[in-house]
């Protein structure tokens, strides 16, 4: 999945809160989703059309941790925001 790019897809919308959180809301379900400090990173790195890889790399310089964590971090999140059409995957 490393190679996988992330992109946020058009029918959701985010809206950051002032404790650096944040709140997606699919216009299509109207399901509500909140992201903490680090998901919303990720989300900012996916809308640069950004690989898994290439978020992982930037979590572990921003946020001082093994490639391997951020990996594992960025990994799961994707696949859960995926699972619920908030992003869409695809190969770079």
């Amino acid at each position: 999945m490393s190679h996988t790019v992330v992109t946020p897809l058009a029918d959701v919308v985010c809206t950051e809160l002032q404790n650096g959180e944040a709140v997606l809301l699919h216009l299509d379900t109207q399901k509500y989703y909140s992201l903490n400090e680090t998901g919303l990173r990720i989300w900012h790195l996916a809308g640069q059309g950004l690989t898994v890889e290439e978020i992982s790399q930037a979590l572990e310089a921003q946020y001082e941790v093994s490639l391997d964590r951020a990996q594992q971090s960025v990994t799961n999140l994707v696949t859960s925001l995926a699972e619920e059409n908030l992003v869409a995957l695809s190969d770079s």
